[in-house]
């Protein structure tokens, strides 16, 4: 009985200390749950912080949206006006080189038209050393003059008479004054010593006259 026991006996310690041996590094796996209050509240506090410092998804707002609208316009308008600067510089350039050939053009006209005019001055001059003639010499002069004459006239000039006058500073440019005596001719241009002209009834050139003046009283 006594060796019954003991066999009974021996066998589970032996199962044990095989089960010990086989598994030697096994230990057993658990995990604590610590339930102190001031635990639980200190993992709740550093939760809230970690959500308080995470950037916040949010949706732009009313004020936000008009103003990326109005950067967007602003920037639409500073293209535009820069597009019509541009064009605006362009049509400048066109038209001063477009003024400018009109120029150039009006000024060959008006070359052209005086070119006439030095060849009958060239003839008056051959002729005048050919045949020395003074009558005839003149004579080709007042020709050439009226010619002259005629193409100024022609493209809008036209000489002022004011001999015998009114004097008027608009059209007249005083050089000196003549003391008169009679009364009619005072404030009047007695002598023209230099034509004036206008071009297109502007004043191109005013006339240089002498005026007649009365004698101041004593």
């Amino acid at each position: 009985m006594a060796d019954a026991k003991e066999q009974v006996n021996s066998g589970p310690t032996s199962d044990v200390e095989g089960a010990t041996s086989e598994g030697g590094d096994a230990r057993p796996q658990f995990h604590v749950n610590d339930k102190r209050f001031w635990v639980a509240r200190g993992s709740e506090d550093s939760d809230q912080e970690s959500q308080s410092t995470a950037p916040p998804s949010r949706m732009p707002t009313y004020i936000e949206r008009l103003e990326e609208q109005l950067q967007e316009k602003d920037r639409l308008f500073r293209a535009h006006v820069a597009d019509m600067r541009g064009e605006q510089d362009e049509l400048r350039r066109r038209l001063a080189r477009e003024l400018e050939q009109r120029l150039e053009l009006a000024t060959g006209n008006l070359l052209a038209d005086f070119l006439p005019v030095l060849d009958n001055l060239d003839r008056a001059l051959q002729s005048a050393e050919q045949q020395p003639n003074l009558d005839a010499l003149r004579e080709g002069i007042n020709l050439v003059r009226a010619q002259f004459l005629n193409i100024l006239a022609r493209h809008g000039l036209q000489s002022l008479d004011r001999q015998g006058q009114t004097f008027d500073p608009r059209l007249d440019e005083a050089i000196t004054t003549l003391e008169v005596t009679d009364p009619r001719q005072h404030n009047l241009v007695l002598q023209e010593w230099e034509k004036g002209y206008t071009l297109h009834d502007n004043v191109l050139r005013p006339a240089k006259v002498a005026v007649g003046k009365l004698p101041a009283e004593d």
